[in-house]
């Protein structure tokens, strides 16, 4: 019991280690889809490689860091343990992951969220004109996608830490579904 309350202490320095390894795993996944969605051509390319590249892989790599944090701490935590583990893990991904998406778009490839945006306007216009939607309906829609677009791209300061609160506030719901799916408790024998 001793051994396993020191492998406790270790458990926030190892779940930033596994935290920055999984932010670095998922800016280098969001990168790729985005270079991913410039090239697709499809309304089902558009919408698979978010799912699949954005969401499907990263959960079973944050799964499996989240196993390789447990057996990092001697294999069990109620919990709380593990919510506060996943959660520290995820924070430190999502800082990371952030903050490497905003030196990536403004520093490295400035126009990929333009290019992105005209992806999805071209396949949105061009599956409306496949299905046989009138020119006008067609160019109505682009409007409105366009007008969007550019009302997200002029969000303010307070707009930007709203969604950054609500991001944490996400971290941690997701977390703690991790947690209670996590979980393994030691079982202790008493004998009398």
């Amino acid at each position: 019991m001793v051994e396993h309350t020191k492998t406790l202490e270790n458990l926030k320095p190892e779940a930033v280690k596994n935290g920055i390894g999984l932010g670095l795993i998922a800016l280098v996944l969001g990168i790729l889809s985005a270079y991913l969605l410039v090239g697709a051509k499809s309304m089902m390319a558009i919408f698979l490689i978010p799912i699949g590249v954005g969401l499907i892989i990263p959960l079973v790599v944050a799964v499996l860091f989240c196993l390789d944090l447990r057996k990092k701490i001697g294999g069990f935590w109620n919990l709380r343990q593990a919510t506060s583990g996943i959660f520290i893990m995820f924070l430190v991904t999502y800082a990371i992951s952030n903050v490497g998406n905003v030196i990536f778009n403004k520093f490295i490839e400035k126009d990929m969220t333009e290019r992105i945006q005209n992806t999805v306007v071209g396949a949105t216009s061009s599956l409306m004109k496949n299905q046989g939607v009138d020119e006008e309906q067609v160019d109505k829609k682009v409007a409105e996608m366009n007008a969007d677009f550019e009302r997200k791209n002029q969000g303010t300061i307070m707009q930007t830490i709203q969604g950054h609160v609500i991001g944490v506030i996400i971290v941690f719901v997701i977390a703690l579904l991790f947690g209670a799916v996590l979980k393994k408790e030691q079982i202790i024998y008493i004998n009398e």
